[in-house]
């Protein structure tokens, strides 16, 4: 005995078409609102800590510029002592520079030094523009005098004197003892009365003895002014803190400096102590979460409720400058970002309620229009589904059906219409990749061309081995060659010449004459190695080494000579040469990846280099180092000793000839 299963209940097709459209609607609007809402909210907070990075990145980039040009400054000057092109002693020329640099830039406001035998210099700007002249010397009395100045030297009003010993300062004793670049703790200027740091850099002499101290006196303040410019956010703040919590600089109105009961100078304030609350309930956060600021050592993100605001914070150890120890701190409220947020957010409700209501009386509708001409719809499927391409769909007054049906028609008389074109098509096919083929092969010649002419191109940058080399390996490291000698040309008075001629005729004469120099490299199988203006350089005796590489270049240097001689004016008046010549050691190759070109570098191509900047117009100029290759085929006359500038005094030679056979 069967068991009869109960009847299935039934629906109207209104009411199976309506109420799961609605409920879906009501479900996937309810649950896509409830995740953008999230979604938004997380994408303002990594919006939040983006802005945060990149106001980071801004702060820490503008410290590194801003920090490192007086050490960058100390440098330059160190180096003009080192080199003996500044004398510590003379203070008539200190003031000059000193006064020359402070002009350069409105981040330094004082330039110093001290020396070890007490005598000091510097040159100040007061914050009314004044500038003042500071020294200590023998004629002092052991005091610092300070004269208010309009240009070096014209001092006409004395402002201040007091006993003085710059080896007693703070700057002076640390970077005496550590003997590199430093800086100074933070403190209150005298003068201007606003925070400043002092890098500092210790001075040698000529002679290589450490005489003293350089120093500068940054402006704190205007750190203040660069946080308060920044674009952060509507309520967004930034600051900067030592490890100690003293407060370096923000972004708020707030003087980082607070006056201490009992001592004339303001002491530091402590982040901890900041009047400004968002400041302040940072700081906390940051050491409860630390227990110290020192223990920070890597970017952290964090956030905190500050009368009951979400605040989203980025604090990052300074990176760019060495020997500051500093902590920046970015704070933005989440409030900034969100009120749109919640704004949208009521607008998106009202819209999906609205947006409901069209799509029920809409769904209703379509079910009415859809009951009579669905069920012709599903026999014209299946007849389709099983292969009857000649079935015709009847018009339907819905659209969209009667779109539905007139694509079914077309659909099969495309299918018909396929097959017979397969077999046309299979023949198209193979005249397009007959055509392919010529266009390819076609293609292949034009690279073919290319890399030709760009392997040629290469060969006459650089030496075919080399660029052999270059291709098989792609690099070319450089080489020393023992033995090698260098020459180098100049026209004289090719300057002077060049302010008084067109620029296109002074380039046609250049190139006639370098056209022939690169002939005569050619005869003698040597290596052009660069033009620079009218300064022309080549070797003999590599990229392949060679016995007569010292001969080859004298006949050139005296053909170079020759050629010069008998040129007929191209520049409307008489051209000379002077022309230098040296031997020895070498180092040759190929640097860096772009622009490259075969180089030289070492000791004996500088020595050339001054042969022929001391040289005389119409001279070729030799070392001895050439003169021991030449003295037995050619004619040399002795010049006897010059100074040479970085090499002292040289005896050197002028090459006069070539001897005669037998003579």
């Amino acid at each position: 005995m069967s068991i009869a299963k109960p009847p299935l209940r039934k629906f109207r097709l209104r009411t199976s078409v309506v109420l799961p459209f609605v409920l879906q609607i009501i479900a996937a609007v309810g649950f896509v609102g409830y995740l953008s809402f999230r979604n938004s909210q997380q994408s303002i907070n990594e919006l939040t800590f983006q802005l945060s990075n990149k106001v980071t990145g801004q702060i820490d980039r503008h410290l590194e510029s801003y920090l490192e040009k007086p050490h960058l400054l100390q440098g330059v000057l160190a180096s003009a002592f080192r080199n003996g092109n500044l004398d510590p002693n003379d203070f008539q020329a200190l003031e000059r520079q000193f006064w020359s640099d402070i002009k350069l830039t409105d981040s330094v406001d004082y330039i110093y030094i001290g020396k070890d035998n007490g005598d000091f210099i510097g040159v100040q700007r007061y914050l009314d523009g004044k500038l003042v002249v500071k020294f200590r010397d023998r004629t002092t009395d052991s005091n610092r005098v300070v004269y208010e100045i309009k240009q070096p030297g014209d001092r006409f009003e004395q402002l201040q004197s007091k006993p003085y010993d710059p080896r007693d300062r703070p700057w002076y004793t640390v970077t005496m003892a550590a003997k590199v670049p430093s800086w100074t703790p933070i403190f209150n200027s005298e003068n201007l009365g606003v925070l400043q740091i002092s890098p500092t850099t210790p001075v040698y002499d000529s002679q290589g003895q450490l005489v003293g101290v350089l120093s500068t006196n940054l402006l704190l303040a205007q750190l203040n002014q660069f946080l308060n410019g920044l674009s952060i956010s509507k309520s967004g703040e930034a600051f900067i803190i030592e490890r100690s919590g003293d407060l370096v600089a923000s972004s708020t109105a707030e003087i980082p400096a607070v006056k201490v009961p009992g001592k004339e100078e303001p002491g530091r304030l402590k982040a901890l102590d900041s009047k400004e609350p968002i400041i302040r309930f940072t700081a906390q956060k940051l050491q409860e979460q630390s227990n110290t600021f020192i223990q920070i050592q890597k970017p952290q993100q964090f956030q905190f409720v500050l009368n009951g605001k979400t605040q989203l914070v980025q604090i990052s150890p300074l990176q760019q400058v060495k020997g500051l120890d500093w902590l920046i701190v970015v704070v933005i409220p989440e409030e900034d970002f969100m009120a749109q947020i919640y704004e949208n957010t009521r607008n998106t409700i009202l819209f999906v309620i609205v947006a409901l209501g069209i799509a029920i009386a809409i769904g209703i509708q379509t079910a009415n229009w859809i009951t009579r001409p669905l069920l012709r719809m599903s026999q014209a499927s299946t007849e389709i589904a099983q292969g009857n391409l000649d079935q015709q769909i009847e018009t339907s007054p819905i659209i969209e059906i009667d779109i539905l049906s007139q694509s079914f028609n077309d659909m099969s008389r495309q299918l018909k219409d396929s097959f017979a074109a397969l077999h046309q098509s299979q023949e198209e096919l193979r005249l397009a990749n007959e055509e392919l083929e010529n266009r390819v092969e076609r293609r292949t010649a034009q690279l073919r061309k290319e890399k030709e002419r760009s392997e040629q191109l290469l060969l006459n940058i650089l030496p075919s081995e080399i660029a052999e080399r270059l291709k098989r390996t792609n690099e070319s490291p450089a080489e020393h060659f023992e033995e090698a000698t260098i020459l180098f040309a100049d026209i004289v008075g090719f300057t002077s010449l060049s302010s008084r001629m067109e620029p296109m005729e002074l380039v046609g004469g250049l190139n006639q004459i370098f056209s022939a120099f690169d002939q005569l490299t050619e005869k003698y199988n040597l290596e052009k190695i660069k033009t620079i203006g009218d300064a022309y350089m080549v070797v003999g005796g590599l990229p392949l080494p060679r016995s007569d590489h010292a001969t080859a270049i004298a006949n050139m240097a005296l053909d170079m000579q020759a050629y010069m001689q008998s040129l007929d004016s191209i520049f409307g008046e008489s051209l000379e040469i002077r022309i230098g010549i040296n031997s020895g050691p070498v180092i040759a190759g190929v640097i860096g990846i772009k622009k490259f070109i075969y180089d030289l570098w070492g000791d004996a191509v500088n020595v050339a280099s001054r042969m022929e900047s001391h040289g005389k117009p119409g001279y070729i100029q030799v070392t001895e180092a050439t003169y021991a290759h030449l003295k037995e085929d050619y004619i040399l006359e002795s010049r006897g000793a010059i100074a040479v500038k970085g090499r002292g005094e040289m005896t050197t030679y002028w090459l006069v000839g070539r001897r005669s056979i037998g003579g």
